[in-house]
């Protein structure tokens, strides 16, 4: 595979928007992941957090369907847990997705959290670029 394939990390929150919200604003970096444009890496317990988050009582409103919300995973390539890394997560529960961005040295990290959104400054000097899927520049 390519190492000029840009690496991209989506949070459970960005994940929500492609499979559950179905949000437009997911459709470029969905479309670019699932055609090789883009490599989504992720590692098991950002599997584990995904399966327990969809199924909610308060998702079943966006009637999410299960074939999708299962399947994702099924984009994303799987590498070992990350180790810490030097920048802190206010939110326990959301350090591994900023662990994975900096040891991969993602492009992008794709998070509606605002916990991993304040780490945007300090990450930017390290080449990882934390955002929102809203955010994220459409590529004409």
């Amino acid at each position: 595979m390519s190492t000029n394939i840009p690496i991209v990390i989506l949070d459970t929150n960005a994940l929500l928007d492609w499979r559950v919200f179905k949000d437009p604003a997911a459709h470029p970096i969905a479309q670019a992941i699932t055609s090789g444009r883009m490599r989504w890496l992720a590692c098991s317990s950002m599997e584990q957090e995904w399966h327990q988050v969809w199924p909610r009582s308060y998702l079943k409103a966006w009637q999410p369907d299960p074939k999708l919300t299962l399947g994702v995973f099924q984009h994303a390539e799987f590498v070992d847990e990350p180790p810490r890394c030097a920048l802190r997560c206010k939110d326990p529960d959301d350090q591994v997705f900023i662990d994975l961005a900096m040891h991969v040295r993602a492009t992008w990290l794709f998070s509606k959290d605002a916990a991993l959104l304040k780490l945007a400054r300090r990450a930017r000097p390290h080449g990882v670029n934390v955002m929102t899927l809203q955010s994220w520049p459409t590529k004409g």
